[in-house]
């Protein structure tokens, strides 16, 4: 299928419309993009740049017929084609990256961080918010390494936590809190879409040799919940039960194998320590994981 005919599946997009063009290696997997949307590809470009990858051929496509530089494209502007096959956008998943296509669909897909060391990983579960990257990025700043960002992807044979290095979104607040000044060379100022400011952190640029990109075992589950601001942080154990109940809130999505991805689940809760953790401020937060499970 030509580029042209790509960008005619979806609606208002004429067949001699001009896009732009990039590949992204994800989860294993060559996903390429043919979007008539300069500035959508740009965003993508910055959020997922250590995911791009050299030209060739694709086994993801995603066509973005609408040309709009400010806004998302709406349901049917936009189309999924995974081997030969065209699924338009309906706008209730995802469009970018497509994970709930094949074969991206394969791993747990759980919310939250990574972090680790020594080929071990701590997976750091919430919804993705400033305080799960406060503790994310301490954490790395205080000599862990982080391993994943936004999605904590999960292989359910090997229950190997898979490296995702997403682009760290860091609000002025949060930069304050880590002590990063706003001229650090690492971050890229953008406006949100509510029209204030944040700035975009690749994760090698930002902590150098604190960034991996090897996968690791997991070896135990922080569930982050708030805390007293004038407390500091605590990790109280969780029971295998809970774990598996707590577990299940944080996926974002189960494998495309429902079975293989309900045996992962219990073997992960099985086999890993769980905890919660009632967060304090970021820097005694880090120190707790560092000191209590990354030592």
């Amino acid at each position: 299928m030509t580029d042209a005919a790509l960008l005619a599946t979806a609606a208002g997009a004429t067949v001699d419309a001009p896009s732009a063009h990039a590949i992204f290696r994800i989860l294993d997997t060559r996903v390429g993009v043919i979007s008539a949307s300069v500035g959508l590809l740009r965003q993508w470009s910055a959020e997922y740049a250590e995911f791009r990858a050299r030209p060739g051929p694709a086994e993801v496509t995603v066509a973005v017929g609408s040309s709009s530089d400010t806004d998302r494209p709406s349901p049917g502007e936009a189309a999924v084609i995974v081997d030969g096959i065209v699924r338009l956008w309906d706008g209730a998943d995802e469009l970018f990256p497509p994970l709930w296509a094949p074969p991206l669909d394969r791993e747990l897909q759980l919310r939250g961080a990574a972090v680790g060391r020594a080929g071990h990983a701590v997976l750091l579960l919430a919804e993705p918010d400033e305080a799960i990257t406060r503790l994310a990025v301490a954490t790395a700043l205080h000599g862990a390494w982080l391993l994943a960002y936004g999605l904590v992807p999960v292989d359910p044979d090997d229950l190997l936590v898979v490296p995702y290095p997403k682009a760290l979104t860091l609000s002025r607040q949060t930069l304050e809190d880590l002590g990063i000044d706003l001229a650090h060379p690492a971050l890229v100022p953008f406006r949100t879409a509510a029209g204030g400011i944040e700035w975009y952190a690749q994760p090698d640029a930002l902590l150098g040799s604190c960034w991996s990109r090897v996968a690791a075992e997991a070896s135990a589950m922080v569930f982050l919940e708030p805390g007293d601001a004038g407390r500091g942080a605590r990790l109280q154990e969780l029971r295998p039960r809970e774990a598996l109940a707590r577990l299940t809130a944080n996926l974002l999505r189960m494998p495309a194998d429902f079975q293989a991805g309900m045996d992962a689940l219990v073997r992960l809760c099985g086999r890993t320590p769980a905890y919660r953790l009632l967060a304090g401020p970021p820097g005694h937060a880090a120190r707790l994981l560092e000191d209590s499970l990354l030592a």
